[in-house]
């Protein structure tokens, strides 16, 4: 069985919020225990993500787009070089923001999240941290309450995605397209952390 030792990694700038892309091969890490995925765009140049060998498994650290903070992740070598695809989230937002795999699958996975990046960064660039806090707070406990399957849709599905537009975050329902609009602000946040479910079309 031959196995490619080639995998495409995708990774967001916390600097100047650019998505790249690029291939890693097991030769990147030949004469060396740590690689760096750098942003490409002219002038940025931030390291993004270290990849570092440990024995059998990576390390992974990755400097997150959403919080500010930094990321680590272990994953074993195996699963880093056979699985399809692999996403790690930022805790806090509960969003992907390191992805790894197949070519194919990476850029569908990409293209599949890459509106509710730009949506958060364009709407908070220029916000104060207080504001910027309080979105992802609100987002937090929505995603602890998804979990819970505790976001429903009046159809009865619970197939529900969170998105922000306008500075607002919306539901919406994967299987009717019912939407619901949830203001960013203090008072959304305390009914939230109050509710014991969210329903859609309500």
């Amino acid at each position: 069985m031959l196995v490619d030792l080639k995998k495409m990694v995708a990774y967001i700038c916390p600097v100047c919020s650019n998505i790249s892309s690029k291939y890693v091969s097991v030769f990147n890490f030949s004469g060396r225990d740590k690689i760096s995925l750098i942003c490409p765009t002219h002038g940025c140049h931030e390291t993004c993500v270290t990849l570092s060998a440990k024995g059998t498994k990576y390390k992974l650290n990755v400097e997150c787009p959403l919080c500010g903070s930094n990321h680590s992740y272990t994953i074993s070598q195996d699963s880093f070089w056979h699985k399809k695809l692999m996403t790690y989230k930022c805790p806090a937002a509960g969003m992907d923001i390191f992805f790894v795999g197949d070519r194919r699958e990476v850029e569908k996975t990409l293209d599949e999240n890459s509106d509710i990046y730009s949506d958060i960064i364009d709407e908070f660039e220029y916000e104060e941290d207080s504001a910027f806090s309080l979105l992802f707070s609100i987002i937090e406990q929505l995603h602890k309450i998804r979990e819970e399957n505790k976001i429903e849709c009046k159809c009865g599905s619970n197939d529900i995605d969170i998105n922000v537009a306008n500075g607002n975050i919306i539901l919406s329902c994967n299987k009717c397209g019912q939407a619901k609009v949830i203001e960013a602000t203090e008072d959304t946040l305390t009914r939230l952390l109050n509710s014991k479910k969210v329903v859609i079309g309500n």
